[in-house]
């Protein structure tokens, strides 16, 4: 696929869809619409270390874990990538280059997939996809 074909659904973008007392559920509802997806055009990707992330944050209430688990595990939409060691490794290397920023590993592993698949664009709240360079969905 070509790069602009590609959005990366990061850890934030799960929850606010997921969990109705975040502060941007009712922007990512909006958002996140089948309509919106199809004019978008583009192929939904997220990774393991994004579900690991967004199942603990859920894992207060386990069938609300579950749920939200399987919805992104089992997705027809949504390409499912396990990082490699190379994917890792770059990720370790990037966290210790950027000492001026407080990225988590999750998001340095987000960068580097990204990169490596030519993705720009990523659904998410998080201002450091922004800091990295890439376009930040939906806008505000």
């Amino acid at each position: 696929m070509r790069s602009s074909e590609w959005l990366f659904i990061d850890t934030s973008a799960f929850i606010a869809l997921h969990d109705a007392g975040d502060r941007y559920h009712e922007t990512a509802k909006g958002f996140f619409t089948p309509d919106r997806i199809r004019e978008l055009k583009v192929q939904l990707v997220t990774t393991n270390f994004v579900f690991s992330e967004v199942y603990s944050y859920f894992c207060r209430n386990h069938a609300d874990a579950v749920t939200v688990g399987r919805h992104i595990r089992e997705s027809k939409v949504l390409r499912y990538i396990h990082a490699d060691p190379a994917d890792e490794e770059a990720a370790w290397q990037l966290a210790q280059k950027y000492q001026d920023k407080d990225f988590s590993f999750v998001d340095c592993l987000s960068f580097v997939i990204m990169s490596r698949l030519g993705c720009h664009k990523a659904f998410t709240f998080d201002s450091h996809f922004q800091q990295m360079g890439f376009e930040m969905l939906p806008t505000h």
